[in-house]
């Protein structure tokens, strides 16, 4: 039997502190301990009709180099580059913070062949995506990625071959493990909306259409069908909040959808129908819904579950048909792509990871959700 709700999370996991030092603790192991604790939380499903989606965190805080972005460029076989002054750079050599970066990878991996002996189960990695990572990262000239055609046209296979070599790992390390792949585009609807600044920040790339973002996407899934045979419905793209892009994910036959229904416009204004209206075209094409949510106290998940539901109703949905969604716990805070000058270059603070706490609240919500829907 199909499970009615999904839980997990969006890649990342703060590691633990050491609460006398308000640091990262040195005397047991930060990526062990935050494996370990991860899999209590989500390596058994709570209830005959309530899964989880355990996940191989990407970002735990551990040091200024761990965070999502770092962890996302160390998986791009054969590129190498360094951490400067002004964000990542793509380039000849492998500075000292990219060998860091590629090192916490090795390091989760090892520490997963430890706390997740035994485990057989759906196990979820995470990355940026080739459009993010074009808005992210600089090439040795000073400008962004995105301003080379080229290189964001090389992004898609260099990713895929990586993370079909960090599948292949996960699998050795892991070997009851079923890979599934978040692939995050936190920034997609700044860079199709020609919103990302140039370095000086006094004008801003040209817009990327939705068929552009669309043919790096067909690229990427298509290679990792060859890279590590990971099936599109192992694939879970979060595709922003632009129609067109939503609409093209949907074209080039992405199976699972990831939304943030708190940025989603309301059902009744000209955008919100549209992207509402492609969203349930989605569904009825069969393509799974995965909703990041924030479980946190003030961060609204209750409302904004309801005015999905409610939504969903008023597009002519029963709440049975929203059986089967995706929770994805997540605080909205994963770069700074919000406001006028979006900036998705820019690190993150530690406290936007999420937490143990965090993913309690989501797994305390979890009956609720699944009541509803059942109905």
């Amino acid at each position: 039997m199909n499970p009615l709700v999904t839980v997990t999370g969006d890649g990342t996991f703060r590691a633990p502190l050491d609460t006398a030092q308000g640091t990262v603790g040195e005397l047991e192991d930060p990526v062990l301990a935050a494996l370990l604790r991860l899999r209590s939380l989500l390596g058994d499903d709570p209830e005959d009709q309530i899964a989880t989606r355990l996940y191989l965190p990407s970002a735990l805080g551990v040091d200024d180099i761990d965070h999502l972005l770092p962890a996302s460029l160390a998986l791009l076989t054969g590129a190498s580059g360094d951490l400067t002054s002004y964000g990542w750079r793509l380039g000849p050599g492998i500075g000292r913070a990219w060998q860091r970066a590629q090192d916490l990878r090795d390091r989760t991996l090892d520490a997963a062949r430890i706390a997740l002996l035994g485990y057989q189960g759906p196990l979820t990695v995470t990355t940026m995506g080739p459009a993010t990572l074009a808005a992210a990262t600089y090439l040795p000239s000073g400008e962004r990625t995105l301003a080379d055609r080229g290189a964001v046209r090389d992004l898609p296979m260099l990713l895929a071959e990586g993370i079909g070599e960090h599948v292949a790992a996960l699998r050795e390390r892991v070997p009851g493990a079923r890979p599934h792949l978040l692939l995050r585009e936190d920034a997609v609807d700044a860079v199709v909306a020609g919103r990302i600044p140039t370095p000086s920040g006094r004008r801003r790339y040209p817009a990327v259409h939705g068929p552009e973002v669309g043919t790096l996407w067909r690229c990427l899934i298509a290679g990792l069908a060859s890279a590590c045979e990971l099936d599109p419905e192992a694939i879970t793209l979060g595709v922003g909040t632009h129609v067109t892009v939503l609409r093209t994910a949907r074209e080039i036959g992405v199976r699972r959808l990831a939304v943030s229904p708190a940025r989603l416009p309301a059902l009744e204004s000209t955008d919100g129908r549209e992207l509402w209206e492609e969203l349930a075209a989605a569904h009825d094409a069969g393509c799974r819904l995965e909703l990041a949510v924030d479980p946190r106290t003030g961060g609204g998940m209750s409302a904004v579950l309801d005015r999905v539901l409610e939504t969903w109703q008023k597009l002519g949905y029963g709440p049975r048909d929203a059986a089967g969604f995706t929770l994805i716990a997540h605080t909205g805070a994963s770069h700074a792509v919000r406001g006028s000058r979006p900036d998705p270059s820019e690190q993150p603070d530690r406290s936007s990871l999420l937490d143990e706490s965090t993913i309690e609240a989501l797994l305390r919500a979890a009956p609720a959700w699944a009541e509803r829907v059942e109905s």
